[in-house]
């Protein structure tokens, strides 16, 4: 059984407002998980999971979920990694310009725009932790089976 996950990470701390705003949703709090709840292929449809620090947010979405994130003023990272449909998909903006979007699927390069961050070769997964810990500032992949995620219906 392979690892399967997609979500947002933002370089900032968004309050639940901006968060409906930027996912064009109302969302309701109702409960807290663990990291493992969060990130398992079992999760309930129609919720989100979120992570924040006073530096970064993580948002943990349902698997196959894209949202338009050319808008985002500061940096985001949208990724998804599905390792049983073997397709891996990073999309990385800067103040809404376009850094760098890898999409990989069962084999093959389906999309390669921007340069650096990505080699072909590379562990799409170990690089999401990556930016992680540098955005949420909380030493995250060293704590990650200790991070408390509040879980949203959307």
């Amino acid at each position: 059984m392979g690892f399967n996950i997609a979500g947002l990470l933002m370089k900032s701390q968004m309050t639940e407002q901006q968060i409906e705003d930027f996912l064009e949703t109302k969302i309701t709090y109702s409960s807290t998980v663990d990291f493992e709840e969060a990130t398992s292929g079992s999760r309930d449809q129609n919720t989100i999971d979120v992570l924040q620090t006073d530096s970064g947010t993580l948002i943990i979405t349902e698997l196959g979920q894209l949202y338009d994130i050319t808008d985002f003023e500061g940096e985001i990272i949208q990724f998804m990694i599905s390792d049983v449909s073997d397709t891996y998909y990073f999309e990385k903006y800067n103040n809404k310009v376009l850094e760098r979007k890898y999409i990989y699927s069962q084999g093959e390069i389906a999309e390669d725009e921007g340069s650096g961050i990505i080699t072909e070769d590379a562990e799409i997964l170990d690089l999401v932790w990556e930016f992680a810990d540098h955005y949420l500032q909380n030493d995250f992949t060293k704590n990650l089976f200790s991070q408390k995620f509040k879980r949203y219906q959307i």
